[in-house]
């Protein structure tokens, strides 16, 4: 293996790391991996708000960015695309559910126990706040979440798996929590048709931003391989 080599698949390493770092920290604070353990505190008690985050303290560690990534003229561009309508349901596409900026920074409160806690400055742009209880179908690779027997009932719909070598870090409108009590099997990692209803907002467990999509699925469906899950 050359040196050029060696560095690419370095660079492809880190660039699958970006993408799992925020997705592992929301998935600790939501319990991932979680059983039929009756002393797990019940997330649906989950608190949703579409306002903007307001920070404790003044954010100094910023997580991610989208702005190297494409233009606000070119998020704009995507935001504004018509939707296709698939049997009543909307099908807004990842492309389009991340086509603005929400970076987030860490900040500590005494109230926390010395826990990092995430905010933003930014908000959720009103195109994309409209889609809030509205039936969508997303498609996107599946994290499970909570499994109840043999099979998985809560799960965070993910843009991409994270195998590009030269992506923009992870971003919390890159993935939705998604809660589907009949349950599934995931199989091999292929992307997932999911239908729904879809609410947008900061959603915050335990005081902790956890996310801003949530799904309440109605079904999951496993697609072909090679079709893309971002649009």
């Amino acid at each position: 293996m050359n040196r050029r080599d060696r560095e690419n698949r370095n660079d492809c390493r880190a660039g699958a790391w970006k993408l799992f770092a925020l997705v592992a920290l929301v998935a600790s604070w939501l319990g991932c991996g979680r059983g039929d353990n009756p002393s797990v505190a019940n997330l649906n008690s989950t608190n949703v708000r579409g306002g903007q985050i307001q920070s404790v303290t003044p954010g100094t560690n910023r997580v991610g960015s989208t702005s190297n990534i494409l233009s606000e003229v070119e998020m704009a561009s995507l935001r504004a695309r018509p939707d296709v309508v698939e049997d009543g349901f909307i099908r807004p596409g990842f492309d389009k559910l991340s086509a603005f900026k929400y970076e987030l920074y860490e900040f500590y409160s005494e109230t926390n126990a010395g826990r990092a806690m995430l905010a933003s400055h930014d908000t959720i742009p009103p195109e994309i706040k409209a889609y809030d209880g509205k039936q969508v179908i997303v498609t996107g690779y599946i994290l499970p979440m909570r499994t109840r027997r043999g099979v998985v009932t809560e799960f965070l719909l993910l843009r991409d798996q994270g195998t590009c070598c030269f992506g923009v870090q992870a971003q919390i409108n890159h993935f939705m929590r998604v809660n589907f009590p009949p349950g599934i099997k995931p199989g091999d990692p292929v992307p997932w048709k999911v239908s729904g209803t879809i609410r947008v907002g900061e959603m915050y467990v335990q005081g902790y931003l956890t996310g801003i999509y949530q799904l309440d699925a109605e079904s999951v469906i496993e697609m072909p391989h090679g079709e893309a899950a971002s649009k």
